[in-house]
């Protein structure tokens, strides 16, 4: 499509006018070609236009030499141009990304920072075609095979339905100057490759080239990557619960992988194929499966996925009169009460039956510990052994490894959200009541017996 004619359907598609277009302006054809069409439509649609260049500081006077020249042209178009000095090769040193990765992420810092209102960068269909090819050739899936959007936020791309011919044809006509960047032309970067040595083999089997058969195709997939993406998100609602995803088998894989990749987003992880590969199994078998070595794992048990993090030891501590604390997260707060107070002692022991206990039968000292392997005890209430591994299956699964337990010399005496041994139970002979409670670090105690109307 002529760029003309390219642009002014992409203002008339998203109703762009009555605002700012900043114009990412790199000297090079396409930006040049961009910011001549943006003016022709500067009064058409209301629109108030300026640029923006980015000084990577990586190809020495050839650098400053696109510097002026982008400087000199909006002098002579009268506009306003800011020129953005950024440090590339710094930004690469520490990430340790290519320097086509550091350019672009430093160039789109940049943007964010100093660009005012929408943001139009010259992406062509020739642009779009050899992005398409680097991710097909890399691994990816239909979000991948979309290729570039039109538009993301607040970034536009007026020009991907125009190729390169198309858009050096126009710089001739209209008699433009512009510069060429000559790193393009050294196939040691991928782009490049792509662009003179993949894409040339096209010519026999796609003779009026294959940019714009691309570009159909990509249309139709960002359709329907939109209404899967729609439909996926709304089943992962449905299957989401308390921070866990439930029967994900009976899902179709493809939307069972979109469900999972979200779970895994709202989770701060970022999903690639195998981790969505190895989650897939564990739906399908059981079990659990590392997807972070060293750091996390997903878990399967009765249909439900969750995610745990691999914790170090916890090691154990004795139990002092005050606040203790074993997990970063949570404290608990141990508290002693005397039976002097003799009305005191029984509303507040009718109050905290599951977490209080006789503080007398403490043989030596109590020990405050994670869970452990083999643990059981006799609840108050109970006429049989609980098995605690058993027991956990029953608690939800994000709090398992977060549970807390108070033992001696003779075995468990409390365990979190199962309550009291039954050896341990306050009687009508205990003198000194032991209470405890557990709250989050980031929170007031809820159910303190301080806040209580006992006293």
């Amino acid at each position: 499509m002529l760029p003309l004619d390219a642009v002014r359907n992409f203002l008339d598609k998203y109703q762009i006018q009555n605002t700012h277009i900043t114009c990412a302006l790199s000297g090079g054809a396409d930006s040049v070609c961009l910011l001549y069409c943006l003016l022709k439509f500067r009064k058409k649609y209301a629109l108030e236009i300026s640029a923006i260049h980015i000084q990577h500081n990586l190809r020495g006077e050839e650098s400053l030499r696109d510097e002026n020249f982008c400087r000199l042209l909006c002098e002579d178009l009268r506009i306003d141009i800011k020129i953005i000095s950024v440090d590339v090769q710094a930004y690469q040193k520490q990430h340790g990304v290519s320097v086509e990765t550091a350019a672009r992420e430093c160039r789109y810092q940049a943007f964010e920072k100093h660009a005012e209102g929408l943001v139009a960068t010259a992406h062509t269909a020739s642009d779009n075609l050899e992005t398409v090819i680097f991710r097909l050739i890399r691994g990816t899936g239909t979000k991948g095979l979309c290729g570039i959007p039109e538009r993301r936020g607040n970034y536009i791309r007026p020009l991907l339905q125009s190729d390169r011919k198309e858009i050096e044809k126009f710089i001739s006509d209209q008699n433009l100057d512009y510069i060429t960047d000559s790193t393009n032309f050294d196939t040691v970067y991928t782009r490049n490759f792509i662009r003179h040595e993949i894409i040339p083999a096209f010519s026999g089997i796609c003779p009026d080239g294959a940019e714009h058969s691309v570009s159909m195709m990509t249309d139709i997939l960002t359709q329907e990557e939109d209404f899967l993406e729609q439909t996926a998100e709304s089943v992962y609602i449905q299957h989401y619960k308390n921070h866990t995803m439930q029967n994900l088998d009976e899902l179709h894989p493809a939307l069972q992988r979109r469900c999972i990749a979200l779970f895994l987003e709202a989770n701060q992880i970022r999903p690639d194929y195998h981790m969505i590969l190895m989650i897939q199994k564990i739906i399908s078998h059981g079990g659990q499966a590392e997807i972070i070595r060293g750091k996390l794992t997903a878990r399967v048990s009765q249909h439900i996925l969750f995610l745990e993090k691999q914790m170090p030891e916890i090691p154990e501590k004795i139990l002092q009169i005050g606040e203790n604390q074993i997990f970063p997260e949570y404290l608990v707060r141990a508290e002693l009460l005397t039976r002097k107070n003799s009305e005191k002692f029984e509303k507040i022991h009718t109050l905290f039956a599951n977490s209080a206990l006789d503080y007398d039968i403490i043989k030596e000292s109590a020990v405050l510990h994670s869970r452990k392997n083999g643990l059981h005890f006799r609840p108050i209430g109970k006429n049989h052994t609980v098995s605690i591994k058993k027991w956990l299956q029953t608690q939800p699964v994000s709090e398992r490894n977060r549970l807390h337990y108070l033992s001696d010399q003779n075995g468990l005496l409390w365990v979190q959200n199962l309550g009291i041994a039954e050896h341990a139970a306050v009687t009508d002979s205990t003198q000194n009541m032991l209470i405890l409670h557990v709250h989050r670090t980031d929170t007031e105690a809820t159910s303190d017996y301080h806040n209580s109307d006992v006293y």
